[in-house]
């Protein structure tokens, strides 16, 4: 079984030895920085001038704002259920976050409601693709209203097409991707922006041209707290992740996000360009997203298979979609005692669901920047009804597997 929810979506252990033996060669940074962006531009169908790559990805989102400072607008729309590292990036811009609320059949911005709020102080709408569930209508908006800046949050994918069979990423002014630990492509920390917009893309690369890299010490940290969601996600040496976390956590190792981070301060090296090194690790993963996301969709079409005719849940199943993680949504009708009791059962059978979102501003207790309690109502029932089942190259379950995960719900929710 998996056991964890935290797992490296497609990188492997071959390319993190490529990726050091890179290093050990001190290949040229340039190359190794271009060989990321000409596979992401090939990949997304895109020039490569259009890519950008980030140290995070909350890096590159705030780098568009500050390079597309409307005079006179100063509001971001941005769905509430999102992650605090949006609206963070939102904050240190100077800007205001409005949230609109989402739709449950999708998980993704209401488009009615979000009319009723565009204003002439609109400068940005970000539109989610939450899980790596496409967001359908943003071509809509960006045709609707051109002086906007529409951006595309694909953090949950690398992969998702709509239904004309387009790439999230493409369809708005610009997009970006998450490389943090466990998404779809990893280097520890990071981000891909992709501009799709010429007069946008000028203003970013001189932007860019200017910034720094992480310094040596952070690179270091950063690579050593990669090791633990990747040596750690299969039944074998998933013991391993307590112990590797903790010595990294004593000996002052352990990148992550600070706590100060998640309450709205903004931290040291924001924004910085991502390590050469990094990118090229990059580019070995998306060198194989292909068969990556074959293997990840082929486990999802089974947890869909697995659940399908059991009350009382929801499940967004499409092989459209690139899932980060696999969501499964309770019915408002389904107490919390009995989800807990499930969540319980899981773990201790081996696979521990993940909670992703667990507020309309991720994680609970997190900065809600400019969020007022009780206005996305959805959103709000939504964080507290869902689970994710976890997605990863690493462990394809096996049919006990399935049949144990079924028994589970089963036993709580009963059959259709």
């Amino acid at each position: 079984m998996i056991k964890t929810a935290f797992t490296c979506n497609a990188l492997r252990t071959k390319h993190f030895f490529r990726f050091l033996w890179v290093w050990v060669r001190s290949y040229k940074p340039k190359k190794l920085v271009q060989l990321c962006i000409d596979e992401t531009a090939s990949y997304f169908g895109v020039d490569p001038n259009s890519v950008f790559l980030f140290g995070a990805a909350r890096m590159g989102l705030y780098s568009l704002f500050m390079v597309d400072k409307s005079a006179g607008k100063d509001e971001v729309i941005v769905a509430g259920y999102t992650c605090v590292v949006v609206t963070n990036a939102i904050k240190y811009a100077g800007l205001t976050a409005v949230y609109i609320d989402v739709e449950e059949e999708n998980l993704n911005i209401n488009p009615d409601l979000l009319r009723d709020a565009i204003n002439d102080n609109t400068q940005a709408i970000i539109f989610t693709h939450n899980y790596g569930i496409t967001c359908e209508y943003i071509e809509d908006f960006k045709r609707d209203f051109p002086g906007i800046m529409i951006i595309e949050d694909a953090a949950h994918t690398f992969g998702s097409v709509d239904k004309h069979g387009r790439k999230a990423g493409t369809l708005g002014n610009a997009s970006f991707f998450s490389l943090e630990y466990s998404k779809p492509l990893t280097s520890g920390t990071g981000g891909i922006i992709l501009v799709n917009d010429e007069d946008l893309r000028k203003r970013l690369a001189e932007y860019y041209d200017k910034l720094p890299y992480f310094p040596w010490m952070a690179n270091f940290r950063i690579l050593l707290s990669l090791k633990i969601p990747l040596f750690s996600s299969s039944r074998c040496n998933a013991f391993l992740k307590k112990w590797m976390t903790g010595g990294l956590y004593i000996t002052g190792l352990l990148y992550k996000s600070p706590p100060a981070e998640l309450q709205g301060e903004m931290p040291k090296n924001y924004p910085v360009k991502l390590s050469p090194y990094f990118a090229y690790l990059v580019y070995l993963q998306i060198r194989e997203i292909e068969a990556s996301n074959q293997l990840k969709n082929s486990l999802c079409e089974k947890y869909a298979q697995t659940l399908e005719d059991i009350p009382g849940i929801r499940q967004y199943y499409s092989n459209r979609y690139n899932f980060v993680r696999y969501p499964v949504l309770f019915e408002s009708s389904v107490p919390m005692k009995k989800i807990n009791a499930i969540k319980a059962e899981m773990k201790r059978s081996g696979v521990v669901a993940g909670e992703w979102f667990n507020d309309v501003v991720h994680p609970k207790g997190s900065l809600r920047y400019c969020y007022i309690d009780g206005s996305c109502p959805v959103g709000e029932s939504v964080s507290e009804r869902m689970i994710n089942l976890p997605v990863t190259v690493h462990r394809q379950l096996n049919d006990r597997d399935f049949v144990r995960i079924r028994e589970i719900f089963k036993t709580h929710l009963g059959q259709k």
